[in-house]
């Protein structure tokens, strides 16, 4: 079974070209959520079994980390966040290994979305940290790295 460390696995505000591509800053947690609604189309000749026809399709992209006001120009810290969150910015993302440890056979999902939520807190003598996620808009895209 071929598996790799979830370390590698990140969010990135992308502009198409993989060589500026922004991870998220200090990012601890990514998670990626893909949902389809159905369409009930049961009749009375369906035999008393339910029948679906596929709906709309669905997702979301979450992030949370260590709030990070000063993030390298490599990364988009928290402060890129509350801009887009500010401006409804629709953000092009992608959802994939780190690109510097590519591998054939990778997976990387692209899409664009907006922010619907984003959270930052800090306890008394506790680390800051942030939560984001990201309504996934239109298509969502997936590719092969060869």
């Amino acid at each position: 079974m071929a598996t790799f460390n979830g370390t590698l696995l990140g969010v990135y505000i992308t502009d198409g070209d993989p060589s500026t591509d922004k991870l998220i800053a200090a990012a601890q947690d990514v998670s990626l959520s893909l949902s389809a609604e159905t369409i009930d189309v049961t009749t009375k000749q369906s035999g008393g079994f339910r029948q679906l026809l596929p709906g709309l399709r669905s997702g979301t992209m979450s992030v949370n980390g260590l709030i990070d006001y000063a993030a390298s120009g490599t990364d988009k810290d928290t402060i890129d966040l509350w801009t887009a969150f500010e401006s409804k910015t629709r953000l092009a993302l992608r959802f994939q290994k780190d690109p510097d440890n590519d591998a054939a056979g990778d997976m990387q999902i692209y899409a664009y979305g907006y922010i619907t939520s984003l959270e930052q807190s800090a306890g008394t003598e506790d680390t800051a940290t942030y939560s984001a996620t990201f309504e996934l808009d239109h298509t969502i895209n997936e590719a092969i790295v060869a």
